[in-house]
């Protein structure tokens, strides 16, 4: 049976909400943080960051999962986020989790669509992150956004936000991604990454990807069929396997 902890950081009415999970032994332990997608929370869907929390846990992987501000139980204006405000929500985590008795020093991220992008920001920058396993990432920012932002620009409503399924989006976001280029950034990384991608995404290019992916030298591996949100059983299997043997190997392999 694993540990669950449940956490809050920051201020009152802007909090960032997480859960910690650990094997249930007192030792230290490397640390996978998971940094999920746009509009999206940290249990995704299919439940795929807490299938793949428990496999890491059973392998002696200590993981934590959170929601950005202004998604699922965080606080915060979700027409406030922007690529640029998670990656401060994710240094944010990755410094309580430095203040752990459980951190042996060693951390995974994986960045499932945008957290991709997030993941590929932040992880050069942090030198105990060791390795990386991007889900689908919108690491091609500039490419991907650049018909977006004008689609954008031209249904602002009244207020100057954009309508996403019920959500709004506000230029913040619009400015903040098309700000940086990931790609450049995820290349200066030292450590470990793979990336896991479905041949059928609709949302992010799989070719593209994969090129990028074979032009720095990064380990690919393609789910056959797979949409943007891995929506068969048996993809969603094949993803959280993967992932967690890479981290097996690359967190663990001095054990």
């Amino acid at each position: 049976m694993s540990d669950l902890r449940f956490f809050t950081l920051g201020p009152s009415d802007n909090r960032i909400a997480g859960i910690a999970e650990l094997p249930d032994t007192l030792e230290k332990y490397p640390v996978v943080v998971m940094l999920h997608g746009f509009t999206g929370d940290h249990i995704t869907s299919a439940f795929k960051f807490p299938r793949l929390s428990r496999r890491l846990v059973e392998r002696g992987i200590a993981t934590v999962r959170f929601d950005f501000r202004g998604s699922g139980d965080s606080e915060g204006c979700f027409e406030e986020m922007s690529p640029l405000t998670e990656l401060e929500d994710a240094k944010e985590v990755l410094g309580y989790i430095r203040k752990q008795p459980f951190y042996n020093g060693m951390i995974g991220i994986v960045g499932y669509s945008l957290g991709g992008m997030v993941a590929a920001l932040l992880g050069p920058t942090e030198p105990d992150v060791t390795s990386m396993c991007l889900w689908c990432p919108a690491v091609l920012n500039l490419q991907l956004f650049r018909d977006h932002v004008k689609n954008f620009d031209e249904h602002l409503d009244e207020e100057g936000f954009f309508d996403v399924g019920g959500i709004r989006i506000s230029k913040k976001f619009r400015d903040g991604v098309m700000s940086v280029d990931a790609s450049e950034e995820l290349a200066r990384f030292q450590g470990k990454v793979l990336i896991v991608h479905g041949t059928n995404d609709e949302s992010v290019p799989f070719e593209s990807v994969r090129k990028y992916a074979e032009r720095n030298g990064f380990c690919f591996h393609a789910i056959e069929g797979g949409d943007h949100r891995f929506s068969r059983y048996e993809w969603v299997e094949e993803l959280i396997d993967i992932t967690s043997n890479f981290f097996n190997e690359t967190l663990l392999s001095d054990s």
